[in-house]
C-alpha cells in the first residue's frame, strides 16, 4: 500500500518536474495543505499497520515504475470562494478495473458519512491526469498497473473543512481505511485483467446524437449533447455504458452503447470531431 502525502518534499523533484518544485501547495490563514496530508497519512499508516499490511510513504517523487496493490495521493484544496466545501476523487483517465474498484469503495465510504458533501463538479484535468501516475508521460511516476487515486480532503479555504481536516486528521484516516478494506476484500493482485487499463478504440455518436450523463444512469445530470456522428473517445466502460472524455467542466460523461452510431450508420453520413 503507497501513501502520498501530497506536496511532500515538492522541492526534491526531478528535472522532468521541474517546474513543479514551488508548488507547495494551498496555504490559507497559515493552515498548509501539505500538513494536513502527513497527518493524515500518519494516521492512515497507523491503521493499516495495525491490521499488518505494509505501507510506504511516498514523497512527491514518485518511485519510476511504482507497484502497489493501491497508491492514494493525498491532497486538500483552495478556492477563492471561501464557501466552497467538499471532497473528490480522482481516478487517472484510463484506470483500470481495479482502479475502478478503488475509487467507487472510496467513494462509498465518503457519501457514508452524512456530515460531509462531495465537490461533484470539482475535478480537474490536472486531477485525472496526476502526474503521479501518468506513466505514459513521466519516468517518475506510479506504474499504470498500481491501482492509483488522488484524494482531495476538502478546502483549506472553507471554515468547516479546515477545521475538521487540522483538528481530526484520524476523521479522514478512518474514512480512507473503510474504503481500503471494501477494496481489497474484492482485489485479486493475480488477475492481470483486473491491473491492466483498457484500450478502447474511437467511436461515434449515433445518427440522431448522444447524450452524456454525469454517471450511468439515464436520471443522472445530462453534462453534453453530443451532435450526429461526432467522434468520442471512450476512457473506460461499466457494462452498457462507456465513459467518454469531453470538453465541459464535467470534464468526461456516460454514453449509453445504444446511442453508439453502427458500423452501417458510420458510413452514411460524414463524422465529425468532438470539439
Amino acid at each position: 500500500m503507497a501513501i502520498q502525502p501530497g506536496h511532500w518534499q515538492i522541492e526534491e523533484l526531478p528535472d522532468e518536474h521541474a517546474h513543479r518544485r514551488t508548488n507547495i501547495g494551498a496555504v490559507y490563514q497559515g493552515v498548509r495543505e501539505v500538513d494536513i496530508a502527513l497527518a493524515v497519512t500518519a494516521a492512515l499508516q497507523d491503521l493499516l499497520e495495525a491490521e499488518g499490511w505494509q505501507v510506504q510513504v511516498v514523497p512527491a517523487t514518485v518511485p519510476p515504475g511504482l507497484q502497489a496493490d493501491a497508491f492514494i495521493s493525498i491532497h486538500a484544496d483552495w478556492a477563492r470562494d471561501t464557501g466552497r466545501s467538499g471532497w473528490k476523487l480522482a481516478p487517472p483517465w484510463r484506470a483500470s478495473p481495479a482502479g475502478r474498484m478503488l475509487a467507487a469503495s472510496l467513494h462509498r465510504a465518503f457519501t457514508e458519512e452524512t456530515g460531509l458533501r462531495e465537490d461533484v463538479a470539482g475535478i480537474t484535468v490536472g486531477m485525472r491526469g496526476y502526474f503521479g501516475f501518468a506513466a505514459h508521460r513521466f519516468e517518475y511516476a506510479a506504474s499504470p498497473y498500481t491501482p492509483a487515486i488522488l484524494v482531495e480532503l476538502g478546502f483549506v479555504t472553507n471554515t468547516a473543512d479546515r477545521r475538521r481536516m487540522t483538528e481530526q486528521p484520524e476523521y479522514y484516516a478512518g474514512i480512507l481505511h473503510r474504503g481500503l478494506r471494501e477494496y481489497f476484500s474484492q482485489f485479486d493482485r493475480s488477475d492481470t485483467a483486473l491491473l491492466t487499463p483498457p484500450v478502447f478504440e474511437p467511436k461515434t455518436a449515433g445518427p440522431f446524437g448522444a447524450t452524456a450523463y454525469r454517471s450511468p444512469d439515464a436520471s443522472a445530470a445530462v453534462v453534453q449533447h453530443l451532435s450526429p456522428l461526432q467522434v468520442i473517445r471512450p476512457i473506460g466502460r461499466e457494462g452498457e455504458w462507456y465513459e467518454v472524455r469531453i470538453r465541459t467542466p464535467a470534464l468526461s460523461g456516460w454514453i449509453h452503447q445504444r446511442e453508439i452510431a453502427t458500423r452501417q450508420e458510420i458510413t452514411a453520413l460524414p463524422v465529425r470531431s468532438l470539439q
